[in-house]
């Protein structure tokens, strides 16, 4: 893997390479000359998706501020593994660099789930006060104490989460009860579906075309620009706004990966990562209302519905679920 690595990886020939010294982080190229090869995962496909601008806008920025001392190679759609594997490689310094939500990270360091709390954020200015703010920096100790991993910077999805589904239309919340709706496994998103009384289908990213076409799901909730991109919309039909989740996204380093490169090196991609995140989140806006408009034209009905019914549960659910995680800090500096 230190070699120039000019052919496709494939996800079996990487993982069976695992403990290999080729998979250390901060490798060079054969002869120790050339640039060092760092490796970056996310789970969705390539091109104007939330994940995608943030990685290569990094991976541009990065090469560039160290004058192609290094070269980032990007492993999108899951190449690497399922997010859940990709966490772990990245913990142990397998993989560089994840770029994801902060909910697969929850699972591992739980007090993160915070950050997921439904109904929780106002508008993206209010997710960036915070995460640029004091508390973003505490969770990013917290993430290099407990998992040996950092966020270099946050980023944003590129719109709030919705409620999509096959074949219901939605117009009153009641009529999500008994929907399955597929989620992200983390405990706070299952718990958010059935807040809004649906039921709640935990499954890999990867697994949501082919369940939606053939029935296993009902729905799924995500935004609407991943539902443009994965061409989730030839399989579902109906958008309900509920915009129950803003997905704050970072971009996650592994602390063994940053430790073996120079200084001066570590240094620039820090900088390239926060540069990164300011471009990625000027995208957001733009992309979010371009999206909804195309799903639009394409045939979907999109609703809007009246979330005030959610509202005092949600309360009730933060108030619980920071008292499970010793958050209670976090969450009184969030709803400042």
């Amino acid at each position: 893997m230190c070699r120039r690595m000019d052919r496709a990886v494939t996800r079996r020939s990487f993982l069976g390479t695992v403990g290999a010294a080729a998979l250390a982080a901060g490798c060079r190229s054969a002869g120790g000359r050339g640039p060092i090869i760092l490796r970056l995962s996310h789970s969705m496909s390539a091109g104007p998706t939330a994940l995608h601008v943030f990685a290569d806008t990094f991976r541009t920025l990065g090469e560039k501020a160290t004058n192609n001392a290094v070269t980032i190679r990007i492993f999108p759609s899951g190449t690497l593994g399922q997010e859940r594997e990709v966490v772990q490689q990245v913990q142990e310094g397998l993989v560089d660099f994840m770029v994801s939500g902060t909910a697969i990270w929850g699972s591992v360091a739980p007090k993160l789930q915070v950050f997921d709390f439904p109904f929780l954020w106002r508008d993206w200015d209010h997710v960036h006060g915070v995460v640029d703010g004091e508390l973003g920096h505490e969770a990013a100790e917290y993430l290099g104490r407990s998992v040996r991993t950092r966020p270099l910077a946050w980023g944003d999805s590129f719109g709030f989460r919705q409620v999509v589904t096959r074949s219901r239309d939605i117009t009153d919340p009641a009529q999500l009860a008994g929907l399955k709706i597929r989620t992200i496994q983390s405990s706070i998103y299952v718990k958010t579906i059935e807040l809004m009384g649906a039921s709640p289908t935990p499954m890999a990213f990867g697994e949501v075309y082919t369940s939606l076409q053939t029935g296993v799901i009902d729905g799924y909730e995500h935004d609407a620009s991943t539902t443009v991109q994965q061409r989730f919309y030839e399989v579902a039909h109906h958008m309900t706004q509920t915009r129950h989740i803003a997905g704050v996204l970072g971009l996650f380093a592994s602390s063994a990966g940053l430790s073996r490169l120079p200084a001066d090196i570590r240094a620039a991609l820090e900088q390239a990562a926060r540069d990164a995140s300011a471009t990625q989140r000027a995208v957001g806006p733009r992309e979010d209302a371009a999206a909804t408009a195309q799903l639009s034209n394409l045939g979907m009905t999109i609703r809007d519905i009246d979330r005030g019914a959610f509202r005092q549960p949600a309360q009730r659910l933060w108030e619980s679920e920071a008292r499970a995680l010793g958050a209670e800090a976090w969450l009184a500096a969030i709803r400042t």
